[in-house]
C-alpha cells in the first residue's frame, strides 16, 4: 500500500500551470529521484507532498499514522536554543513514548494479577513504537547525525540560530534525519555540505533510513548510489523511468530521438496538408481544402510532438585562449597559517599546461585560501609559489558580485568574448553562448541584477567560458544550479572539451570532479593535505579501504535498539518477582502457541504466514530471555 498517493492534481500560478493533473504513489521504502529543469516546479511538487502547498485540483492521501518531512530552505531558529538542543527536539515523541512507559513499569511494579496482562500488552505496543523511532540510544544517534552532515563538537553548544545560513541549513537536514518521518521529501540536500558530508549523507539514505525517500538533487553521484526509480518533471506532466539517474537519461535520449523521429513525420505531413491546402483552396475543391485544414489545425493543437521536451547538450564553442607556458604553478614545502591555525602544513607540487586538478575537503579547511595564496592573494607562512608565463587566469568565486546588475545576459557574454578575441563579436555568437547554458528566448534579455542565485551562476560561468582564459579557478561552480547546467560544464571542461587549458577546481560534485579532474589535492583529517594522483573514485577506493578498520563510519548514524547502557537501570527490575513470573508465564503460553501454528498446514504451505510467525517466535524468544534475566536477578 502507498504511504502518499496523488490524484490528478494541478497548481497553477498565474496564467502558468506548474502541475498539470499529476499521478503519483510513493511505496513505503521508495528511493524516488525528481528530475527537472530549474523552474519546472520540482519544489512546488514536494510542496504539495508535504502538505504545505495546497493544490488547485486533485487529492493528496496521507496513509494513516504515515508522517512526512520536507527539508526545509531557509530555516530559523528560536533564540537561546543551542544546535545540539534543537537536534535533540527531533525526538519530542520518542520522549514521550519513553515517559509513559515508564508509567506502565511503575504500574506493572504494584499491579495484581488480572491488570498484568493488559499492562504487559500496553508495555509490549510502547517498545515497538519505541523501536519504530530508534530505540533507545539517542544521545549517540544525535552526535553521529550532527558529525555525518559536518557539525563539529565545539558547534553543539552554540546559539543555533547564531550559525551561518549554510551551518542552519545543515542542521536542518541534521534534525529531519533525526525524526525518521515515514516519507523524507529532501530539497537539495547536498548544497551546504562537503564531500564527506554528500558520502555520509548518501550511505545514510541507502543503509539507514527505513522510510521512503524523495529527492531533488543536482548530485548526480547521489541519484545514482540511492535512488531506484526516477521521474522528469516537463511542462507539468511526469515521465517515469526506473532505476538510477543513469539509467534515466539513457532512456529518456531514447525517447527523444524516437519523438524527433515522430515530430520529423508530422512536419511532412504538416507540409504535405499545408500544400495540398494552398493548391485548392480556392478551386472546385475548395470544401476539401477547409475540410483538411480544420483538420490540420487539430492536429497541430493535439498531435504534434512539442520541440522543447527534446533539449539536449549541444556543441558549446568558446573563444580561443592563447597558449600559457608549460608550467603553469610550482610550489615548494608551502606553508599557510591564519593566525596560530596552520591551514596547510606542507605542500609541494607542479602544476603543467592542461592539467585539471580537483581540490577536495571539509567546509572550513582552507581550500580557497589555498587557491588565493597560490594566485598572490593571500601570504605563505613558509614555502614559495612560481607562477608561469602567459597565464589568463578566470577565477569562478562563490560570490557573484562582480556582474554588471545592469548588463543582460547576452551583453555580459558578448563583454567577455569580445575581451578574449578582442574583436567585435556578433550578438548572435554571444546568445548561442548564453543558450547553451540554458538562457532561452527572453532569458538572454533579462538584466543579471534581476535574476536569481542559480541563474547568476549560470551567466557568470558562461562569461568565463567566453572570456578566452587558459587558467580557470572554479570555487563550487555547481552550487545551486541545476543537473543540465553541470553537464554542460562538463561538455566544456572534460576530455575533448572546448576549453583546452588549465583547471583547478574546488567542488563536493562528485560527479563533476571525476569526470574533469585527473588528479587531486585533498585537506584530510589532522589538518594533513595531500596530492593523490588519480582521478576522485580512486581516492574515495583507497580512503574507505584504511577506513575499514577504523572507529568512524556513516553507518554509526544507523538507527537501531541496542542494549541499556552501561549505569542504566533495567525496566524490568523493578517488577516483583510475582509479576516477572506470570509474565514469563504469559510469554510461554505465547511461545506454545506459535509452535503449535507452525504445524498447522494452512501456515507452513503459506509463505509469508510462516516468515511473520518465525520473526514472532524470535521476538517473543528473545523477550522471555530478558524476563527470565531479570527474574534470576532478582532471585539471586
Amino acid at each position: 500500500m502507498s504511504v502518499v498517493t496523488m490524484s490528478s492534481v494541478s497548481v497553477q500560478f498565474g496564467t502558468r500551470m506548474i502541475l498539470n493533473g499529476i499521478d503519483l504513489a510513493i511505496e513505503p521504502e521508495a528511493r524516488l529521484g525528481l528530475l527537472g529543469r530549474n523552474g519546472a516546479g520540482k519544489s512546488t511538487l514536494l510542496g504539495v507532498l508535504g502538505g504545505r502547498l495546497k493544490p488547485d485540483t486533485g487529492t493528496i492521501e496521507v496513509h494513516r499514522g504515515a508522517r512526512v518531512g520536507i527539508l526545509d530552505q531557509a530555516p530559523a531558529f528560536e533564540p537561546g536554543v543551542t544546535v545540539r538542543s534543537q537536534a535533540r527536539s527531533a525526538f519530542s515523541r520518542m520522549d514521550e513514548i519513553r515517559a509513559s512507559l515508564e508509567e506502565v513499569f511503575d504500574a506493572m511494579a504494584t499491579a495484581g494479577h488480572e491488570a498484568l496482562p493488559r499492562l504487559m500488552n500496553q508495555q509490549t505496543s510502547l517498545e515497538a513504537a519505541l523501536e519504530s523511532l530508534g530505540g533507545w540510544d539517542v544521545e549517540h544517534r544525535v552526535d553521529a547525525v550532527l558529525h555525518g552532515v559536518g557539525i563539529k563538537d565545539a558547534q553543539f553548544t552554540q546559539e543555533a540560530c547564531k550559525l551561518s545560513g549554510g551551518e542552519r541549513a545543515r542542521l536542518a537536514l541534521a534534525r529531519l534525519l533525526l525524526e525518521s518521518p515515514d516519507v523524507l521529501l529532501l530539497d537539495e540536500p547536498t548544497n551546504h555540505l562537503d564531500l564527506d558530508g554528500c558520502q555520509w549523507l548518501e550511505s545514510f539514505l541507502k543503509n539507514s533510513f527505513g522510510g521512503a525517500v524523495v529527492i531533488v538533487s543536482h548530485d548526480r553521484w547521489l541519484l545514482d548510489a540511492v535512488c531506484t526509480s526516477m521521474v522528469d518533471l516537463q511542462s507539468g506532466t511526469l515521465d517515469r523511468y526506473p532505476g538510477n539517474y543513469t539509467n534515466a537519461v539513457q532512456l529518456r535520449a531514447e525517447r527523444r530521438t524516437t519523438m524527433q523521429r515522430q515530430w520529423e513525420k508530422q512536419q511532412d505531413h504538416v507540409r504535405r496538408e499545408e500544400a495540398f491546402i494552398r493548391k485548392y483552396k480556392a478551386g472546385q475543391r475548395a470544401k476539401q481544402a477547409r475540410g483538411r485544414q480544420s483538420r490540420l489545425d487539430r492536429f497541430k493543437r493535439d498531435d504534434v510532438v512539442e520541440l522543447d521536451a527534446l533539449q539536449s547538450i549541444a556543441d558549446i564553442r568558446i573563444p580561443p585562449a592563447p597558449r600559457s607556458g608549460d608550467l603553469v604553478l610550482s610550489v615548494a614545502s608551502l606553508q599557510i597559517a591564519m593566525g596560530d591555525r596552520v591551514l596547510v602544513p606542507d605542500i609541494t607540487l607542479d602544476v603543467r599546461r592542461g592539467e585539471r586538478i580537483g581540490i577536495v575537503g571539509p567546509n572550513g579547511a582552507g581550500k580557497t585560501t589555498l587557491i588565493r595564496c597560490l594566485l598572490g592573494e593571500h601570504p605563505a607562512t613558509k614555502g614559495a609559489v612560481e607562477v608561469g608565463t602567459g597565464l589568463r587566469v578566470g577565477w569562478f568565486r562563490q560570490l557573484q558580485d562582480h556582474l554588471d546588475p545592469e548588463a543582460c545576459v547576452w551583453e555580459w557574454v558578448q563583454r567577455a568574448m569580445q575581451a578574449a578575441t578582442g574583436d567585435v563579436v556578433a550578438e548572435q555568437a554571444a546568445r548561442d553562448l548564453a543558450g547553451a547554458f540554458l538562457f532561452s528566448g527572453d532569458q538572454q534579455d533579462r538584466l543579471l541584477g534581476t535574476l536569481s542565485g542559480g541563474e547568476r551562476s549560470r551567466a557568470a560561468l558562461a562569461g568565463l567560458l567566453g572570456g578566452g582564459h587558459n587558467v580557470l579557478v572554479l570555487d563550487e561552480p555547481t552550487n545551486h544550479v541545476d543537473i543540465e547546467t553541470s553537464e554542460r560544464l562538463e561538455t566544456v571542461l572534460g576530455d575533448g572539451g572546448a576549453f583546452t587549458g588549465t583547471l583547478l577546481l574546488i567542488s563536493h560534485d562528485r560527479a563533476l570532479l571525476e569526470r574533469t579532474c585527473s588528479r587531486l589535492i585533498t585537506f584530510e583529517e589532522g589538518g594533513v593535505v595531500r596530492v593523490h594522483e588519480g582521478p576522485l573514485s580512486t581516492w574515495l577506493t583507497s580512503r574507505a579501504a584504511g577506513e575499514r578498520t577504523g572507529a568512524d563510519s556513516p553507518d554509526e548514524a544507523e538507527p537501531k535498539k541496542v542494549a541499556p547502557a552501561r549505569g542504566r537501570q533495567d525496566p524490568l527490575d523493578r517488577l516483583t518477582v510475582q509479576a516477572l513470573e506470570s509474565r514469563m508465564e504469559l510469554l510461554e503460553a505465547r511461545l506454545a502457541e506459535l509452535a503449535a501454528a507452525m504445524n498447522d498446514e494452512s501456515v507452513w504451505t503459506d509463505a509469508e504466514r510462516m516468515q511473520a510467525i518465525a520473526e514472532e517466535q524470535s521476538e517473543v524468544g528473545l523477550e522471555l530471555e530478558r524476563v527470565e534475566a531479570a527474574w534470576l536477578r532478582r532471585s539471586d
